[in-house]
């Protein structure tokens, strides 16, 4: 885990942050990618671990590296509605999207597309006990689609990481950062951390307002 401040890009990043998160019982992780998010699976390395992604390299990191630990995986991308989309691979996987990627964030064009299957986060995890649940979103500009699709989950939620566009240019048709804000709000959560700030990201964790006035 890492805190940096970067004066010539004015990037800001805190990763020590995540020492103070809320315990939970359960860890879903949107948006796994070929190497998965390890500094939250060693975090909670006891607890329940869901990992959902579209993509066959996440569902290959998940059989080389997880499966044997207990973790779940369901290959399906997650947003508001069911559907079937074309999703653009990157050369990184991790910059894979379902969105179109503006002039300003371009760094090549996608090497592949792949249909994929869209789910609700509710409908994805019905059959699982859920208590108390962290969850974490990477999906390249779908986050609030996600978000849209798990108000149930929200429910049992201590805490949402999510990493969100606050360039709303760098995706064709991406939402603004202040509508991902009142979803959450509109969920009873609040900005508890900022994480890091980047030129077009920013990793932000959300409460429940309840928890933190207590």
């Amino acid at each position: 885990m890492t805190r940096y401040f970067y004066k010539e890009t004015g990037m800001y990043i805190d990763w020590d942050q995540l020492k103070s998160l809320p315990e939970i019982d359960t860890l879903i992780d949107v948006g796994v990618g070929p190497e998965g998010t390890p500094d939250l699976y060693e975090k909670f390395k006891n607890k329940k671990l869901i990992l959902i992604d579209p993509l066959e390299e996440a569902e290959t990191f998940f059989k080389n590296s997880m499966a044997d630990k207990g973790a779940v995986f369901f290959k399906t991308a997650l947003g508001e509605t069911d559907d079937e989309v074309i999703i653009n691979v990157e050369d990184s996987i991790g910059r894979s999207t379902i969105l179109d990627v503006a002039d300003i964030n371009y760094e090549g064009d996608p090497i592949e597309k792949r249909h994929v299957s869209v789910r609700k986060l509710d409908d994805v995890v019905k059959n699982i006990q859920l208590d108390r649940v962290g969850l974490k979103i990477d999906t390249e500009g779908y986050e609030l689609n996600v978000i849209r699709g798990a108000r149930e989950v929200l429910k049992s939620t201590k805490f949402v990481l999510a990493e969100v566009r606050h360039n709303h240019e760098s995706f064709h048709g991406v939402y603004k950062l202040h509508e991902f804000v009142k979803e959450m709000q509109d969920n009873g959560f609040v900005l508890s951390k900022i994480l890091t700030a980047k030129p077009f990201i920013a990793d932000l964790c959300f409460e429940p307002i309840s928890e933190l006035m207590l």
